[in-house]
């Protein structure tokens, strides 16, 4: 029987596989270890975490959006470094670390005021103090969530910051802005929202954010902002009337009347009648406005075909005409108005007052009498009917037009003053008188009222006022004539000769050649006892009358009655030259002669 061989013993095979375990962990400590705690270039290559229940790779250099609600754990920070030994996250604002041993609600890491700010985050991943790396990290609220504040807000200038810094955060997003418009709009911030819908549109251009924005314009009476909304609407619909109707009246309105003339003619083409009527009024207004009255009246003649009933067409019409110098054309269309307008009082007058001045006489006479039977205290048609019954020498019915005329206007001095020359014409004298005195209260130094009073007074027989006439008419003209032989008879009846002398000196003075001022003077020295003043007129009347006779002989007799012999028998030698044979210039002068003998 075969022997068996022995086992090995237990011992020796535990001693082996604990030789062959070191050297297995030796080659694995050199191979694999060793190099990943000494390596010489250290390498990062992502970030593994958990946001709330999903779990998220994050690569070198990437960026992670995340929300203030989010509950982030970082589970893993891949690296080549064996273990990660000397691994370590730095990040400023916030304790990345915390994140790596809980999973925590990252509003927690952050003050409660600084919530809906946006925080970005930049996580390096450092060996030692090495940098291998980094990822992004951008902490920030939703849209939604900046949404619910404003709707919790109550105050709306908050609302509207709180919108301006949403936007500031998410510039691009619509929702924001469309709620930003409508603060804007709510508060009546009409530039601000007008800013951020050309924004919009310029992005953009839909056509319902154009005509909100026109709106805008239109609102704020931006024209030159809203004929830019138009004109980009327009571009996309080129045939449509309306908006091409809506751009001639914008531009009407900013004074751009040429544009919005071009505009009014481009559309006519294709509006029907009734709009036609209304864009031809308007071009003849701004035919008008710009100066081209051919224009205006091709408009007005247009739309006059189409509505033969509108009166401010032929009113219109009627102007330009007159404007152009057509009188004829004018008073045509203007008598077409009248037709359709029987309370229109003005216009009648003019027409009346155009075919008066035309000598159409008894045609305006047929509109005025239409004026005051309809309006019986028309002061401008009185006054032309005045004028027409002038014309005709009417002077019954110039009177009763005259004295109408001063009923209703007491203060017209005009009237007062030909209503007085009237009734003096018509030998009413009273009335011509009370008119005259009224009128000089006004005028107390008008010369022509004062001759008509001055005559008046001597037909009534009122002397003292006839007097107080003279008197002011000569203290205005001395040199008139006219007053000084009334004056005369009216003082020398009274004897006041004092005063006489003094008006008829006065009178000399203006009037030194008139010889009857001289005589009167003359007298008036006379009958005061002044005899060489009253010599002295005397002889500058013989000088103005050289001939006369009996000025001579007065004279002379002065002379020699004063002492003055030989300027008398100078005087009574003329008298005997001038008329031969004159008996007592020649004893007067012999006598005289032998007194200077003796």
């Amino acid at each position: 029987m075969e022997k068996r061989k022995g086992k090995r013993p237990r011992r020796n095979r535990t001693a082996f596989a604990v030789t062959l375990l070191l050297v297995v962990g030796a080659f694995c400590f050199i191979w694999w270890v060793w190099p990943g705690l000494y390596n010489v270039s250290p390498q990062f290559n992502f970030i593994l975490l958990e946001k709330n229940d999903q779990r998220l790779k994050l690569l070198k250099g990437e960026t992670l959006r995340l929300h203030p609600q989010d509950q982030v754990k970082i589970l893993t920070v891949s690296t080549n470094i064996t273990f990660n030994v000397g691994i370590r996250l730095v990040a400023n604002d916030i304790d990345i670390e915390a994140l790596t041993y809980d999973k925590i609600q990252l509003a927690t890491l952050f003050p409660k005021e600084a919530l809906f700010q946006q925080h970005s985050i930049r996580v390096f991943v450092k060996e030692e103090n090495r940098d291998m790396g980094y990822v992004d990290l951008v902490i920030e609220p939703y849209v939604e969530d900046w949404l619910e504040k404003v709707e919790r807000t109550i105050d709306p200038e908050r609302r509207i910051a709180i919108l301006e810094e949403a936007r500031h955060m998410a510039p691009q997003d619509n929702k924001i802005r469309e709620r930003l418009i409508q603060e804007y709009r709510s508060l009546k911030r009409w530039p601000q929202a007008a800013k951020l819908l050309e924004e919009m549109v310029k992005e953009k251009p839909e056509e319902q954010k154009l005509f909100e924005l026109y709106e805008v314009y239109e609102t704020m009476n931006d024209s030159n902002g809203a004929v830019s909304v138009l004109r980009r609407l327009l571009q996309k619909t080129p045939d449509d009337a309306e908006l091409r109707l809506r751009l001639a009246r914008t531009l009407e309105k900013a004074k751009k009347l040429p544009d919005a003339i071009r505009e009014y003619e481009a559309v006519l083409s294709r509006l029907d009648p009734r709009e036609k009527l209304a864009v031809y009024k308007t071009l003849g207004f701004l035919y008008t406005e710009t100066g081209d009255l051919d224009k205006a009246v091709s408009s007005y003649l247009k739309a006059a075909e189409l509505d033969k009933k509108d009166v401010n067409l032929y009113y219109n019409l009627a102007t330009l005409y007159e404007k152009k110098g057509d009188k004829e054309k004018a008073n045509q269309f203007l008598a077409q108005a009248v037709a359709l307008q029987p309370e229109d009082i003005e216009s009648r007058l003019n027409l009346a007052e155009s075919l008066f001045n035309k000598g159409n006489v008894d045609e305006a006479q047929t509109y005025l009498d239409e004026v005051i039977r309809r309006k019986p205290d028309s002061l401008r048609a009185l006054l032309l009917l005045v004028q027409i019954a002038d014309k005709k020498g009417d002077k019954k019915r110039l009177k009763e037009l005259y004295e109408k005329v001063y009923a209703l206007a007491p203060d017209n001095e005009i009237v007062l003053y030909n209503l007085a020359i009237l009734e003096y014409e018509t030998g009413n004298w009273g009335k011509s008188l009370s008119y005259f005195e009224t009128y000089l209260k006004n005028h107390p130094k008008d010369v022509e009222t004062l001759r008509f009073l001055f005559d008046l007074y001597k037909k009534e027989k009122n002397e003292e006022s006839a007097f107080t006439a003279a008197r002011a008419l000569l203290s205005l003209n001395p040199a008139d004539a006219a007053p000084y032989p009334f004056v005369f008879e009216y003082l020398n009846a009274r004897n006041d000769f004092k005063q006489m002398a003094e008006i008829m000196e006065t009178g000399i003075q203006a009037r030194p050649e008139n010889v009857e001022l001289r005589q009167y003077l003359v007298f008036a020295l006379l009958k005061l006892e002044k005899e060489e003043a009253a010599a002295t007129q005397l002889a500058q009347l013989a000088k103005l009358k050289p001939k006369d006779v009996n000025l001579l002989l007065q004279l002379a007799r002065l002379q020699e009655k004063l002492g003055n012999v030989k300027d008398a028998m100078e005087n009574y030698k003329k008298v005997v030259e001038i008329s031969p044979g004159h008996q007592e210039a020649e004893e007067a002068y012999l006598r005289l002669r032998l007194n200077q003998l003796q």
